[in-house]
């Protein structure tokens, strides 16, 4: 009986050293089939400013760093992409006239995000144009919408987000790069109502719902990988008396009633890094992987599917 080896990660937040560890780890593990379930871009910017005569200077994890070489430059360079940040060269008084014209530095941001991006379709097209691996690519709740039409130019990534897609002969694939309202209002956050819209309006254009995949990024409500930190009214995590953080819900109720009601084969989430792990909803095994993209450690779980069940898996990182 024929089957199908599955590799599913998320959340890589910019980290190109998680990125190209996934890359590299695709024939490690031998999967066939690569997903990556959302919030591809990352979340800062970190000016190098050019003091001139060769001389930069920047300030990287707290620690201001002195550059005065070419290879100093491409090292600091390749340690701020490591950590999912993105590095920028420029003057002083640029950085003062980015600092107070928010959306000029919105749009030289976003402007990074997307050379990123092209640079890893790059990457992908150097390790595996020549495979016959099936990658499949979307943004998640935190990606502008320029990263759609980069994936849309790659040859080698289908960017599966709001389609019904086959993975293999017997399994379809039910992608949503979406979450409910997080407390930062993020481009991709919807209404449960609207989720529930998109997920059903899907769901009826599927053949065989028994051997489905709900590859959706956010997890479905009341299960151990939708746990995060409880935030305050600043946003910061609430501790407990015993120092440590208290954790609650934060999945989408609309999410869970699909998968209680229609009972797909497998669920694929992401998006709440600190919940990696396995749940159960009926027949339906959901996972997320959690994500440690700060720290260049590449998360995921691989899968072994053949016709009827879930014959394996495996949560992996390194």
């Amino acid at each position: 009986m024929s089957r199908t080896r599955v590799f599913y990660t998320s959340d890589i937040h910019g980290s190109e050293r998680v990125f190209l560890k996934l890359l590299n780890s695709v024939k490690i593990y031998k999967a066939k089939v690569v997903i990556v379930g959302g919030d591809l871009s990352g979340k800062r910017l970190i000016p190098i400013i050019d003091k001139g005569n060769g001389v930069y200077e920047t300030i990287f994890l707290g620690e201001k760093v002195e550059i005065s070489s070419k290879s100093s430059l491409e090292n600091i360079i390749d340690k701020i992409r490591a950590v999912g940040y993105y590095p920028y060269i420029t003057s002083e008084s640029m950085l003062e006239e980015l600092n107070n014209d928010e959306s000029r530095l919105n749009e030289v941001f976003e402007s990074l995000i997307a050379d990123t991006m092209r640079r890893w379709m790059k990457y992908v097209e150097e390790k595996l144009a020549k495979s016959d691996i099936r990658l499949f690519i979307m943004p998640g709740n935190d990606d502008p919408y320029v990263i759609d039409n980069i994936l849309a130019e790659s040859e080698h990534v289908t960017n599966p987000d709001g389609q019904v897609v086959s993975i293999d002969d017997h399994h379809e694939m039910v992608s949503l790069g979406v979450s409910n309202m997080t407390p930062w209002r993020c481009i991709r956050d919807l209404e449960e109502e609207e989720i529930s819209r998109r997920i059903n309006f899907l769901v009826n254009k599927i053949d065989n719902i028994d051997n489905t995949i709900f590859n959706i990024h956010v997890p479905p409500y009341g299960t151990n990988i939708d746990m995060a930190p409880k935030l305050d009214e600043t946003l910061k995590p609430v501790l407990t008396p015993g120092g440590g953080y208290e954790m609650v819900n934060v999945g989408s109720l609309a999410v869970r009633e699909a998968i209680e009601n229609y009972q797909p084969k497998l669920g694929l989430h992401g998006h709440v890094h600190e919940s990696r792990g396995v749940a159960k909803i009926g027949r339906t095994l959901c996972f997320n992987p959690g994500s440690e993209y700060t720290e260049g450690i590449l998360r995921g779980v691989l899968l072994e599917l053949d016709k009827n069940k879930i014959r394996d898996y495996l949560l992996i990182q390194g």
